[in-house]
């Protein structure tokens, strides 16, 4: 009994091995002839090999035209790292600006110059109805001495002839030529009280010639000519020796006011040429004593990232030998040429300049501290942070670019006929996809507008790189390495 059914049992379990053995066989030979049968198929092969490739992200010429992509080659370049340092524009102190003061006490009866206004030296600026008794006396002293002497030169010609006739004795012709180098002496000494009691040489000379006290005296604009002039940018302008125009910055007087000699009457000022003054903390002074060991210059900026307006090749003057006790930095001066950029004329005739830096103005210094030679200089947008690497993204068919390119200027021309922009469209569309290649670069150093690649081998000149939307590049990339396939329609 237990024979059989032992034999029945081993029956059973050769019969179960046949069956389940020949399913398996079964569908190994299914699964062979599917895999030949795909690897037959091209677009199966195509599936296969999208769903593989993540070495590269493939951009519709749709899509590079939305994104505004730039492709241009690259180059070994110079860059210099700058330490970024605000600064204000300043006037030169004792220089730019000037006041005028009244030469004598008076009374304002006339303003002639209004603020804002350009002024040159020898402008007319106000009139005084001179109060100042001891000017009125020394003029007096100065009018009467005249008359003596008059009287004394006419006594000397009558007397000369006489006494050399032997009619007069010699003695009274010495004593009036002595009389008379004394009134000469003393006249010369009153002229010069009366200089400097506030009367121009212009006012005595007329006094004297009219034989009449000076009541009222103009104010001038008197300064100096420059030592250095700078050659002007104008060309034919109504102000084009802008090293002798003077701004009217503000009136301290009106008509009817008493004012004392040595009152100031106005405040004007030159902007030929002012200071930027920065202001650089203790670490970064080290770097601007190195500028000159160097020869490097500074860069200024003004303005915002719309309207700024940039300024090279300056040089520090010099670095304050004060520290300010509240900021606890360290001020330094550069000098900076200025030029009148516009011009108004009033009804009346007057001009008002504007100047092209104003005092107060805000600025951003860029001051050299280190240099890089040979390496790669990109735009900042061309490179991508990823974590811990940074990658550019270099273009693979080159060759489609050109016609890309020209696609686009065809359609940034934009034809007037509807119909040819939509055919343009589609012919931009049915180009070949741009492919990027995404390389793993170093980046040396980077700042707002730029970033230095170490040139160690990835990259060759001439490669076409995107110099732009690196961001949006990588994001693809990214989707693509997810699982999001190896699409045509970016």
């Amino acid at each position: 009994m237990w024979t059989r059914n032992h034999a029945l049992i081993c029956l059973l379990i050769s019969l179960l091995t046949l069956v389940v053995g020949g399913v398996l066989g079964m569908r190994y030979s299914q699964a062979t002839v599917s895999v030949a049968g795909d690897q037959q198929d091209p677009r199966a092969v195509q599936n296969l090999q999208a769903d593989a490739h993540d070495d590269h992200v493939d951009v519709s010429p749709a899509a590079a035209r939305s994104l505004g992509l730039r492709v241009e080659p690259v180059h070994f370049g110079r860059y210099v790292k700058q330490l970024h340092i605000p600064a204000v524009v300043m006037e030169k102190p004792g220089q730019s600006g000037l006041n005028v003061t009244a030469p004598a006490q008076g009374v304002v009866r006339q303003i002639y110059c209004t603020p804002g206004q350009a002024v040159r030296p020898g402008d007319r600026l106000f009139t005084l109805q001179l109060t100042d008794e001891a000017l009125e006396s020394a003029q007096l002293i100065v009018l009467d001495t005249l008359t003596q002497i008059t009287v004394a030169q006419r006594e000397l010609e009558r007397v000369v002839p006489l006494a050399e006739s032997g009619a007069v004795i010699g003695r009274r012709k010495l004593e009036l030529e002595y009389e008379l180098k004394k009134l000469l002496s003393e006249r010369s000494a009153r002229l010069q009280e009366l200089r400097l009691r506030g009367l121009s040489q212009s006012q005595i000379e007329r006094m004297i010639e009219q034989r009449e006290l000076v009541a009222q005296i103009d104010v001038h604009l008197e300064v100096a000519a420059p030592q250095n002039p700078r050659a002007n940018s104008t060309g034919a302008s109504a102000l084009a020796d802008q090293d002798l125009i003077f701004t009217v910055e503000q009136l301290e007087v009106f008509p009817g006011r008493a004012v004392r000699k040595g009152e100031e009457l106005c405040h004007i000022s030159n902007h030929r040429e002012l200071f930027l003054r920065g202001e650089a903390f203790a670490p970064d002074v080290a770097a601007l004593h190195r500028l000159r060991q160097q020869d490097w210059t500074v860069t200024a900026f003004f303005g915002d990232d719309l309207l700024r307006q940039k300024l090279e090749g300056l040089t520090i003057n010099y670095v304050d030998n004060h520290v300010d006790r509240l900021t606890q930095t360290f001020p330094f001066y550069l000098a900076v040429a200025n030029e009148i950029v516009a011009e108004n004329r009033d009804s009346a005739g007057r001009l008002f300049p504007s100047w092209k830096f104003k005092p107060g103005q805000q600025a951003h210094l860029l001051i050299p501290v280190d240099e890089w030679s040979d390496q790669w200089v990109l735009p900042r947008e061309a490179v991508v942070r990823s974590g811990v690497e940074s990658f550019v993204f270099r273009l693979e068919n080159a060759a489609e670019l050109a016609d890309w390119q020209q696609m686009q200027t065809s359609l940034a021309a934009g034809p007037p006929d509807p119909a040819m922009q939509e055919l343009l469209l589609q012919r931009l569309n049915e180009l070949t996809d741009l492919e990027f290649e995404p390389v793993e670069v170093t980046v040396i150093h980077q700042d707002r507008y730029q970033s230095v690649i170490a040139a160690d081998g990835l990259l060759h000149p001439g490669q076409l790189i995107a110099m732009n939307q690196a961001y949006q590049l990588l994001l693809a990339w990214k989707l693509q390495q997810a699982g999001g396939g190896h699409h045509h329609d970016h």
